[in-house]
């Protein structure tokens, strides 16, 4: 995996103070021909190609006065802005635009990949994005602790499968049981969706406890799923005795029926996965616990994110590995928290993104999908962390292909299962 960390490239790289490095990079563009002028708002007509290093990575104020102007300039013009490091006005350590940024065609970013490129408005705006550790010896590289780990399906498949293959002498009981619960009254497709990538990253059985009515909806679906309906918590208690996994949250509700059934799911001590309204009533007052004696994986948008920490989306947004962090430290779990560059966060301070996903991920039913597949995973035998990694980049690489294949709008979370089983095999 490569890893990201902050560091000012031209002290690393040089061993030369700011203002010495800015001295000779102007001695050597003067020596090849490149004239200074003063900026006076305006950039020339004739430039086929804007070079911006007009910020460098310690930025963590709004852009004002010139600089701002400069970028306005810049963004206006027609030719492509290549980035040096990384697009003037973005954050390099959360990605939030500071008022105004480069919008650059592409980025060459040196040392280590800064977390601001990779996630939040980044991407957005770093286009085409290029590394160069330059030459720095091991132990110089060694010496910048980093931040987080990138990852990809790409990253964690280049030496070993995702999953190890299965003996021939293997059979569905060594494969894991899932249960989900969830799909009240009118959401049953959330809890169908979520058995139906259970099944499909490969859980050995797979039930689901969910409204009466909403039987018929999970088994037309997927036949394969055993689907009990229930109306109390007592309910729940012997198809908990036969599982191995459980994941509650998809279509759940906040209604009392939701809250005997989570009830049910705190009560146990099996591995969990715990999304949507899981993760609301349990932010909700009175009602917050941790998990540190437990195997649990949070899957929250920014919205839920920000109930779980009693703050609000703009904070969780401003700096998403730290609320992801917080969440992790504060449950005693780990944390996927779901957006542009999906941040994985564990309780031993563990920090990895996820750099594979699309904005056709901007649907409803996506995050069930997830649910599904980071249970599926944990009923194979994968670590919490494990399958949190791994089933963000699964799920993201999933939604890449079915939207390399029929393109990004339209995208639907039903259209990764097929992509989900290839992936996984």
């Amino acid at each position: 995996m490569i890893t990201l960390g902050e560091v000012d490239s031209h002290r690393a790289a040089l061993s030369l103070s700011e203002s010495q490095a800015r001295t000779r990079a102007r001695t050597e563009a003067e020596a090849a021909g490149v004239v200074a002028t003063i900026f006076d708002s305006n950039l020339p007509d004739d430039a086929d190609l804007i070079v911006d290093a007009l910020l460098g990575t310690g930025l963590n104020a709004v852009v004002q006065g010139t600089f701002a102007d400069a970028i306005w300039a810049m963004n206006q013009h027609t030719a492509p802005v290549f980035s040096v490091d990384i697009p003037s006005g973005l954050n390099a350590s959360t990605g939030q635009i500071m008022g105004s940024a480069v919008n650059a065609e592409s980025t060459l970013t040196f040392i280590g990949l800064k977390p601001g490129l990779i996630t939040c408005d980044g991407p957005d705006v770093c286009g085409e994005l290029y590394f160069d550790k330059l030459a720095l010896s091991k132990v110089e590289r060694d010496a910048v602790p980093a931040q987080a780990q990138r990852v990809s399906y790409y990253l964690l498949t280049q030496d070993a499968p995702l999953l190890m293959p299965r003996t021939r002498n293997s059979h569905k009981g060594h494969n894991g049981h899932a249960l989900l619960l969830g799909g009240d009254a009118g959401l049953g497709g959330a809890i169908s969706m979520a058995a139906d990538a259970c099944c499909r990253v490969g859980a050995g059985l797979t039930s689901c406890a969910t409204r009466p009515e909403n039987v018929s909806v999970v088994l037309a679906r997927r036949p394969e799923c055993m689907a009990a309906g229930v109306n109390s918590g007592l309910e729940v208690q012997p198809l908990l005795e036969r599982a191995t996994v459980l994941a509650c949250g998809p279509g759940l509700g906040r209604t009392s029926w939701a809250e005997l059934l989570l009830q049910q799911v705190i009560q146990s001590d099996l591995p969990v996965v715990l999304d949507a309204d899981a993760l609301n009533i349990i932010a909700s007052p009175g009602s917050q616990t941790e998990f540190s004696e437990r195997d649990v994986v949070l899957t929250p948008h920014p919205g839920e994110a920000a109930r779980l920490l009693d703050s609000t989306i703009a904070d969780v947004q401003s700096d998403r590995l730290a609320a992801a962090t917080a969440i992790a430290e504060t449950y005693h779990a780990v944390v996927i928290l779901k957006g542009h560059g999906s941040v994985i966060a564990g309780p031993d301070g563990r920090l990895a993104i996820c750099t594979d996903g699309n904005p056709g991920m901007g649907t409803g039913g996506m995050g069930d999908v997830l649910t599904g597949v980071v249970a599926g995973l944990l009923a194979q035998g994968l670590s919490p962390w494990e399958a949190a990694v791994r089933g963000a980049c699964l799920h993201s690489a999933a939604a890449d292909m079915a939207a390399d294949s029929d393109g990004v709008r339209g995208l639907l979370a039903t259209d990764l299962l097929p992509y989900i089983r290839q992936l996984v095999n």
